[in-house]
């Protein structure tokens, strides 16, 4: 994972396709295709579109595929005369040796089941896909039709959740299933018996995601230490933190996602921050907005726009000044500052963009901490434009607390926020995590962040220093009593770390090996050359070597 080989990894067994299978004949439709026709072709974007007709159905594909990684189809299904399907099935067959580890449709991150039996119920699950691969190459699919919104997350997903596609779900007969097929693993989406008249349309829509999407930085993940706290910045340079994480709710940070009432206080941090050579990154995202915002009321008077529909409630300023319909977030009784949840997409981002935008050039931030993350890849992708524009540092790392709950909808960290993660330098996966009970499976694809090109830390309890280890994570300071990290660090320091070459007992070329299936032993490879010095005395000549 960090360098790039001359062979490709074959993901696929054999190309994604459809079948539709009428109620009439039992049979497969049979499709004529008159050719792709690209539309665009871009350094970073490539779009083409197909079309496929039969006697009754015409089918008009739209694909584009991005510098990273990210597919996107429009699959738009139009019915030419009247007809009964037993079924339509759309097979991604999956090389079974790019398919060792599995995670979503309600599974934990680990190794992939012999089987996945799956059905839609996006009343209860926030679920619409799930990732399949292994280290050095995986695929994740999420299926969606034309009405798809963003729903909410963070404990509030069962207050807005999904929309069930019309397509793939067909009143919930819809599901997935994924089990070991002739020479492919195959991930089989149903959605059962249905009738279309003529005219109507179905969207069979889904995107893809190819990983690894880059390759690791380990030096980065050796010298990049994280300080997790607003603090004296002489003691954080003597703990030997690089970089220091401002959160909300402190004095130059007060307001949650509103980081410009004391920007003041925060630029005359920052630039002294970088005067002892550190750099400063503030908590900022999209999710949930202070009322402290001078925006408010007017980001009130455009409806739901911004701000999701709820049962009001929460700090009294709130029900006196918003009233009802709202949902009530984040509060810190000392300062009062009581958060109202966002509803999504919407014009906000905007704003959150360019807002980010002015913290770069007049404030000097180096990066962002994302505390979970309620934007789409789009809005990712002009952040980390913005962080990183005239060679500015653009670090951006990402928590989260485990998803996988009723109250978040059963999703996993990783899977939910894979199409963030290209833009991402640290992953920190987070409150809720058992780093004791589960099992290098889940550590490997839930926490670590490895098959994706990303390394992460450790949070929940302090984590486990030796098992974190074996995927170079640590603890972040001063996050936990239980943990700390700054003995590794010594060692990291004293071994010289930077330079290594990272060897994962997931390698199987890996040079240590132990004899229990338990015992998992990961190599930091380091060359030491020696060179010699001949000394030369009167009689003799000796050779010194280090």
């Amino acid at each position: 994972m960090t360098s790039i080989g001359t062979t490709p990894n074959n993901i696929l067994a054999e190309p994604i396709h459809f079948h539709h299978i009428e109620s009439k004949s039992g049979k497969a439709v049979q499709w004529k295709n008159d050719g792709i026709r690209f539309l665009q072709k871009d350094a970073g974007t490539v779009r083409w579109e197909a079309v496929n007709t039969s006697q009754k159905l015409r089918m008009q594909v739209n694909g584009s595929l991005e510098f990273d990684g990210f597919l996107a189809y429009t699959v738009q299904l139009v019915a030419l005369e009247d007809i009964s399907f037993n079924d339509i099935t759309f097979h991604i067959p999956v090389n079974p040796a790019m398919a060792d580890y599995f995670m979503g449709l309600g599974m934990k991150g680990g190794h992939r089941p012999d089987s996945v039996l799956w059905k839609w119920d996006v009343a209860h699950k926030n679920q619409d896909g799930g990732w399949i691969g292994n280290v050095n190459a995986g695929l994740q699919f999420s299926l969606r039709d034309e009405h798809y919104v963003r729903p909410l997350n963070t404990n509030f997903y069962l207050q807005k959740p999904l929309l069930l596609p019309q397509s793939w779900g067909n009143g919930a007969n819809g599901g997935i299933d994924i089990f070991r097929k002739g020479s492919s693993v195959l991930v089989n989406a149903y959605n059962g018996a249905r009738t279309m008249k003529a005219g109507d349309t179905l969207y069979y829509n889904f995107n893809l995601l190819i990983t690894p999407f880059h390759t690791i930085n380990t030096d980065f993940q050796w010298k990049t230490r994280f300080y997790h706290k607003y603090e004296d910045l002489q003691s954080i340079k003597s703990k030997g933190a690089s970089v220091v994480n401002i959160h909300h709710a402190n004095a130059i940070n007060p307001y949650i996602n509103y980081p410009f009432i004391e920007w003041k206080k925060m630029k005359a941090y920052i630039d002294s921050a970088h005067a002892l050579g550190l750099k400063v990154k503030i908590y900022n995202t999209v999710r949930e907005l202070s009322n402290k915002a001078y925006e408010t009321f007017a980001l009130r008077s455009l409806g739901h726009e911004i701000y999701s529909p709820g049962p009001g409630g929460g700090f009294s300023w709130l029900q006196e000044q918003v009233g009802k319909d709202y949902i009530a977030a984040w509060f810190v009784p000392e300062i009062k500052d009581a958060a109202i949840v966002n509803s999504g997409m919407s014009r906000w981002h905007n704003y959150y963009v360019e807002g980010m935008n002015w913290l770069v050039k007049n404030v000097g931030i180096d990066g962002i901490y994302l505390d979970d993350v309620a934007f789409d890849r789009i809005t990712m992708k002009r952040i980390k434009r913005i962080l990183t524009q005239q060679g500015a540092p653009g670090i951006i790392d990402l928590h989260s607390a485990n998803q996988f709950n009723k109250s978040d909808g059963f999703n996993n960290s990783a899977n939910l926020y894979m199409e963030h993660f290209p833009y991402l330098n640290r992953l920190w996966f987070g409150e809720y995590f058992d780093y004791e009970k589960n099992d290098p499976g889940f550590f490997l694809t839930e926490v670590s962040g490895i098959p994706f090109g990303l390394m992460g830390e450790m949070l929940q309890d302090g984590g486990n220093a030796w098992r974190g280890m074996v995927y170079g994570m640590t603890n972040r300071i001063p996050w936990s009593d239980n943990a700390d990290p700054r003995p590794i660090w010594k060692v990291w320091d004293s071994f010289g770390m930077e330079g290594t070459e990272m060897i994962g007992y997931w390698v199987a070329t890996c040079p240590v090996k132990s004899n229990h299936q338990q015992v998992l032993a990961t190599v930091y490879k380091k060359i030491i050359r020696h060179w010699y010095l001949w000394q030369a005395g009167p009689k003799t000549m000796r050779r010194l070597s280090w």
